[in-house]
This record gives C-alpha cells, structure tokens and sequence, in this order.
C-alpha cells in the first residue's frame, strides 16, 4: 500500500472517530473521502501526510541525514549534527548492515578526507560505530579501502580525529584477517608506532591496547608462517536417513572468516620498529639501547610510565609478544631488542614507581597476574 493510501486510511479513521465530523452539520466521512479523491482538499492529500502522522522510517532518516553530511552547500554545523544523527541510527545493527543495501559506505568513506576535521572525527565515529562486533559491516566496507584513510587520519594535527580514527580502526582488525591484510600491506605497524608516541596518552593507551589485542587474535606463533583459515560455505546439514527429520541449519561462520591469511603481527611488530618503541615506552628516559620516546600531556612534560593504565596495557602487550616466542625466548631476536627485554625484566623486578598502594614491585603495581610475570621471566631468560 502506497503512503498516499496509508494516509487515507488513517485520516477515514481518525476523522470517524472526531467529535467535529460526528457532531451535526459535520461533512461525512465519505464525502471528505470524496473531496480527498478529487483534490478539493489538498491539505488532507499532502504526500507528506502520512510520515507526519506514522513518523519517518529509520531507513528514510539514514537517507536525509546522509544527503545533509555530503552537501557542501550546507554549513560545517549541519553536516556534523546530521552525521551524529545518523551515528545513532545505526547503533542499531541493522540499520549498520542497511548502510550496505542502501550503498552509502562509498560517501561515508568519502567524508574521512574532508577538509573539515570536524567531519572527518563524525565519518570516523560513524564507521567505528558501523562495525563494532559486526562482521557482515567489517568486510563490507572494505571494498571502499577505508584503512588507508583511517591511518592517515591517525597522523592528523587534530587530537580528536586521531582519536576516532584509532576507535574505528581497531573495531576494523577485529578478528578480520582482510583488514589486517590491507593494514598490513599499507605499512600501517609504523603508524601505530607513531601512535605509541602521541602526545595524548589517551590515544597511547589505546594503541597499546590494540596491538596487545591483535597478537592475542594472531593464529601465528613469530616462528610459524601465516595460517591459512577457509571459510565454510555449507549451510546446512542433510536430514538422517529415513528419519523425516528435516535438514538442520549450520551455525554459519563471521563473514570475516576467510581464507586471506593473517599476517605474523609478533615478526611485524619487531620489523617496523614497532616493538622497540613500545619496549622503550616501558624503560626510564634515555636508557641504553632504546628508541628516545618523547614525553606525553598537554605541556609534554609527562613521563607516560607513570600513567598505569598505559604501563599496564603496554606491559601486557610486550608479555603477549613473548609468549609467541618459542622455548629459546628472546635469545632468537636480535641482540638489541634481546637486551632491552633483559632491562623490562629488571625493570619490572624493582621497586614501583609509586610506593603508596602497597606493591613491593613494579609487575605487581600494574597488576600484572603472577603465572604471566613467571613466563615472561622465563622467556627472557631463556630457561
């Protein structure tokens, strides 16, 4: 039924039910109908009628909003209150998965190299939104190649839109072997290197955070090469025999499940540097052998070791890296960075950087569990 029907309808409904109508002297129903149908009563036939009674259709909004965000006639306030709007229509996740069917991840996309960084922070927050823990949204967007947009707003002079970017980037590589591919294959480690030094720790955090989470989804160990995953493409079993029971359905697998390999994050960490950055991050200033971090906050004047909620994620990430190395530990990495988990291990032995909370070591200050500190002390010493 079309919306001028559905209009209508409810007006014969609402106007049988109207004192005005009822009450004598009063048009009938059938002939307001009439006068409807022959356009004596254009107020009542207005096309619009109908959604201002219902209300709009969430899949109309996502269209209005859209068509407000890319039209650079319109003021940079009403693109940007126009993308938050439709960043909350698709917290819902199939209005996320509608954005395919309705072909709006191309201008999407787009407004990430906006000249605006106003608008380039909203599209980032829209895609990261897009697919969080959605697999059907992470590899649909990949046809439009939003990780080389992504990393290079993760280099922006914007604080906020580094920030979104490394929000939508890391709901991206989520357990997404095709997105670390791109990434991978972008050089996207030295970004995240860069990223370790941020002058938020804020963004520092979370960037440890993300790589401490992609080594635990690696399927590699750093000696193996990449594993090969194939999707299924079975989508139910047949019935038993004679039984009458009908086929029952597969549960199916992520549509990122494929059979792209994913690349070895523990080899590309320690190959673009990344590893070296994210050990120095943990060490005092100008310790031998480290890469030279620069201080975090606002003045630059922070040592970010005293940020625990960094140190912790950072520490975590380094303990996961050496748990992908086998039996002989750090003896197989180069002297350098050999050397420089010989000093996290003392490092972390000593005295906590803050006494108060009752820790008598540095692991124990950051929380780190027993068994994991156990291992990673065995792996640097290669017992």
């Amino acid at each position: 039924m079309s919306n001028d029907r559905n209009a209508q309808e409810l007006l014969k409904w609402g106007l049988s039910h109207s004192t005005a109508v009822t009450s004598a002297g009063g048009p009938s129903v059938e002939q307001i109908s009439l006068d409807i149908e022959s356009g004596r009563r254009p107020d009542l036939a207005d096309p619009h009628l109908y959604d201002a009674i219902m209300g709009k259709s969430e899949a109309q909004m996502m269209r209005e909003e859209l068509s407000v965000a890319v039209d650079p006639s319109r003021t940079v306030e009403d693109r940007c209150t126009a993308l938050d709007n439709f960043e909350m229509l698709i917290e819902q996740i199939d209005n996320a998965n509608n954005i395919t069917s309705m072909r709006m991840w191309q201008p999407i996309i787009s407004l990430l190299s906006a000249s605006e960084p106003e608008i380039q922070t909203a599209a980032a927050w829209i895609l990261g939104t897009a697919v969080q823990n959605n697999d059907k949204a992470q590899m649909a967007v990949l046809e439009y190649q939003p990780v080389g947009g992504l990393l290079d707003l993760l280099q922006s002079s914007e604080e906020e839109v580094r920030a979104k970017a490394m929000y939508a980037l890391s709901g991206l590589l989520k357990h997404n072997p095709a997105a670390m591919d791109q990434f991978d294959k972008l050089h996207g480690w030295k970004t995240l290197r860069l990223a370790l030094l941020d002058p938020n720790i804020g963004l520092r955090r979370k960037t440890a955070f993300l790589i401490n989470a992609l080594l635990f989804q690696d399927p590699n160990s750093f000696e193996t090469t990449p594993a090969s995953t194939t999707r299924s493409t079975a989508t139910a079993v047949a019935p038993v025999p004679n039984s009458g029971a009908p086929a029952v359905p597969l549960e199916q697998p992520p549509a990122t499940h494929t059979s792209i390999p994913h690349p070895n994050v523990p080899r590309a960490l320690l190959s673009s540097g990344t590893l070296l950055t994210l050990l120095s991050s943990l060490l005092p200033p100008h310790h031998p052998g480290a890469t030279e971090t620069a201080p975090s906050g606002p003045d630059g004047d922070s040592d970010p070791r005293t940020d625990l909620d960094f140190a912790e994620k950072a520490t975590t990430a380094v303990l996961s890296f050496t748990a992908k190395l086998p039996s002989a530990g750090v003896q197989v990495l180069d002297e350098r960075s050999a050397e420089l988990f010989r000093a996290l291990l003392v490092e972390l032995q000593g005295r906590p950087l803050d006494e108060a909370d009752g820790a008598k070591t540095r692991w124990e200050e950051l929380g780190i569990d027993t068994a994991d500190f156990e291992a990673f002390k065995a792996k640097v010493q290669g017992v």
